[in-house]
């Protein structure tokens, strides 16, 4: 079955019991909820693990985004163990590689300027992965 291509499925970790987790959590809300409302839904990673039909459908009908926070990219592995497919990943430490970034500090109960910065800096990076999965659905539809 082919995909709808006017959504993308954001698809951020739960990364419980570290910093990474809140940080990804926060930059998938900044895509849905601000950046992107029109063109994104909203996977629960919890949700999709405990089989709640919507979220699997989301990861079936919709291009993935998988926003992962961490080496064991859980994100992924639940997606694809529910039989959706990663379309594109963006992957923290990368984001805080590139930027030159740490979150040296910070805690997960009170996110500082670090982590914003990184919430910001994984959004805007995601953002470009939305747009460029939206506009190759569109190309898609022209060429149908």
């Amino acid at each position: 079955m082919d995909k709808k291509r006017d959504k993308v499925a954001v698809t951020p970790c739960a990364g419980v019991g570290q910093i990474f987790g809140p940080v990804v959590r926060e930059a998938g809300y900044k895509l849905v909820e601000d950046m992107y409302p029109d063109e994104t839904v909203l996977v629960c990673m919890p949700a999709l693990a405990a089989n709640i039909q919507e979220d699997i459908d989301f990861v079936n009908d919709y291009p993935v985004l998988v926003l992962n926070g961490c080496k064991d990219r859980c994100a992924s592995k639940i997606v694809l163990d529910k039989g959706g497919q990663v379309d594109a990943e963006v992957y923290l430490p990368d984001i805080l590689k590139q930027e030159k970034l740490s979150l040296h500090g910070e805690k997960r109960s009170k996110l500082g300027p670090k982590s914003q910065l990184a919430i910001d800096k994984m959004a805007e990076r995601a953002g470009e992965v939305i747009s460029a999965l939206i506009q190759e659905g569109s190309k898609d539809e022209q060429v149908s």
